[in-house]
């Protein structure tokens, strides 16, 4: 049983993007009237914080839902729903097709203001595995995502979009790891939804995928699940798509080829049914008893469809569960008014098929009520889980890991240069507070000086200066003489300090003599008359053999960087073992300045 040739809505964007006729320059078309439409608005209307319209582009109409918080940082409610059918003989393909949009999103957003826009790709154009990481760095984490995705799937970085999701913490037999999400979602369909939604007058704030749109609605808590994990499928006309989740994420997003269509296909085919594609949500809502006569036909494909999504589910618990069963299975599409399809997959999987119904048992958080026929719940449902996207927690293949991290490094730079901006205002503030306190010092000496000047009135003659020369002569010499008599006590005050607790000075001879001529182009080499003060050292080091040299080594080193001490050279050393420990005898010359 094979897909009928009306394609969906994504790809019949997609063949509009690869044709001759570019979507930019669609937007010129006239605007068509807008074919009567469904919805339902708010009973408060008053939830006008953080607004955001999903988009869900389907097969045959528009659908859209408006979200908002009352409070800013609270819950997102609904605001309203409408459902678009499209005009005659128009789909995706046509050239009119942007200017319909325009419309239809002017009509739905005419009452709100500053509303971020979100659209998804479908679940066949996602490539998704959930994987388990070694505790690697934060910034290696991308590119390990990446490989260890690539292992498990074929993927292509050239036509795909790259990104992850880091999920939790986990523990592998006692070994930290981090458990991811990594997807990729197909470039072209990406880069077509945004060129429509542009050549419609719109730019789209985020572009997610179906099963991250029903991610949200179980985030949100519709509804709830109760952390236990749950299999979630949408029966379309041509597709069924599959999503497993659990409190970790989405573990499993698969998209089969088989649908409601799939269902009807014989009867049809063999003229039991009179209808054509369009009818089929409501020739599946004839069938309301197991034992209807219409049921016969379909059972076999609704028995080979609920076994696929068993197989899923039963995969799912084996490969991420730990074999733990899954808790509910919801269905919601074409399929919903079908009593007695419905009741068959109760049979098949008894106790835990359901009606997939987010927000339908909770009317008082959004004030209205959602759609009641198949055919709008079909897109209405992934129109909310778009809605309810935030930048914060909804994969954005338009923000990925890469726009993430630049945003990231622009709001480290930005920072950087603020606070290098008031450091330096407080470092002029603080120049300019020095300057003033200096100017005013060198006033107050300068007062001071001149209030003492205004008592003398001496005068410089030949013999003050004198006099005054002779008195400096005498302080240097005085100085000098100090010098000379507390010059030894100075030499070993200075080997106290720079001498480590593990090299014992043996014997120190010191020679504080001045030589008897000094010639005056020699400066601080050693005099020509005879050698200058000069010190002889005789030690002993004491550590582990192979620290000797480098322990010597470093406190010749010391010595020299003394500003008492200059060329030191060593005139001998000898490595000796008394009993079990190493020692290294040493001798030491050294200028005394």
């Amino acid at each position: 049983m094979t897909d009928s040739s009306e394609l969906s809505s994504t790809e019949k964007l997609l063949d509009s993007i690869r044709g001759d006729t570019p979507p930019q320059a669609l937007s010129r078309e006239p605007v068509p009237p807008l074919p009567e439409s469904k919805g339902r608005s708010s009973l408060k209307g008053n939830a006008l914080n953080n607004l955001c319209a999903g988009a869900y582009l389907g097969g045959d109409c528009l659908s859209l839902v408006l979200a908002g918080e009352t409070k800013r940082g609270g819950a997102k409610e609904v605001v309203k729903w409408q459902v678009f059918p499209y005009p005659e003989n128009m789909n995706m393909k046509s050239d009119r097709f942007p200017a319909f949009l325009r419309s239809a999103l002017a009509s739905f957003l005419t009452d709100s203001k500053n509303v971020s826009i979100w659209a998804a790709i479908e679940t066949k154009d996602v490539k998704l595995r959930q994987l388990t990481l070694p505790n690697i760095p934060d910034a290696k984490l991308a590119n390990a995502a990446m490989w260890a995705l690539k292992k498990e799937i074929e993927i292509d970085l050239v036509n795909e979009i790259f990104d992850y999701e880091f999920i939790s913490d986990v523990h592998v037999s006692g070994v930290k790891k981090k458990n991811v999400v990594a997807f990729s979602g197909d470039r072209a369909a990406v880069k077509g939804l945004k060129a429509l939604f542009k050549s419609a007058g719109y730019s789209l704030a985020g572009v997610t995928a179906t099963p991250f749109a029903i991610q949200n609605c179980i985030l949100a808590g519709q509804p709830d699940t109760g952390g236990q994990p749950v299999v979630i499928v949408n029966i379309r006309r041509h597709r069924s798509e599959i999503f497993c989740m659990s409190e970790q994420g989405i573990l499993v997003a698969r998209s089969i080829k088989t649908g409601s269509y799939s269902l009807v296909e014989s009867s049809m085919e063999s003229g039991m049914v009179a209808g054509n594609i369009t009818d089929i949500p409501w020739i599946l809502a004839a069938r309301q008893r197991l034992d209807d006569p219409g049921f016969e036909e379909m059972e076999a494909s609704a028995r080979r469809l609920l076994g696929k999504i068993q197989r899923t589910g039963e995969y799912c618990s084996n490969m991420f569960l730990e074999n733990e069963p899954v808790a509910k299975y919801y269905f919601f599409g074409e399929t919903d008014d079908s009593r007695a399809f419905i009741n068959f997959s109760k049979e098949m999987i008894p106790g835990r098929a359901t009606l997939f119904s987010p927000f339908q048992n909770d009317p008082g958080a959004m004030g209205l009520t959602m759609p009641t026929s198949a055919a709008d719940r079909n897109g209405v449902i992934p129109a909310l889980g778009i809605a309810l996207s935030d930048k914060g927690i909804t994969p954005n293949f338009l923000y990925t890991y890469k726009e993430k991290a630049l945003e990231s490094k622009a709001k480290k730079i930005n920072m950087g240069i603020i606070a290098a901006g008031i450091a330096g205002l407080m470092i002029c503030a603080g120049v300019w507070f020095w300057f003033d306190q200096m100017e005013n010092q060198e006033i107050a000496r300068r007062t001071s000086v001149e209030t003492q000047l205004a008592k003398y009135d001496t005068q410089v003659t030949t013999d003050v200066l004198n006099k005054k020369n002779d008195q400096a002569k005498k302080k240097i010499e005085m100085i000098r003489q100090y010098a000379n008599d507390y010059a030894s006590l100075s030499v070993i005050s200075e080997l106290c300090a720079l001498t480590p607790e593990n090299i014992d000075i043996l014997t120190l001879e010191a020679d504080l003599a001045e030589p008897v001529d000094k010639d005056p182009k020699a400066k601080n080499e050693k005099s020509v008359g005879g050698r200058g003060p000069h010190l002889r050292l005789q030690g002993v080091v004491s550590a582990e053999f192979t620290a000797l040299e480098s322990t010597l080594t470093g406190y010749v080193m010391t010595l020299g960087d003394s500003p008492l001490f200059g060329n030191i050279e060593i005139e001998n050393k000898k490595i000796e073992q008394k009993k079990e420990l190493n020692m290294l005898n040493f001798t030491v010359d050294m200028e005394i300045f």
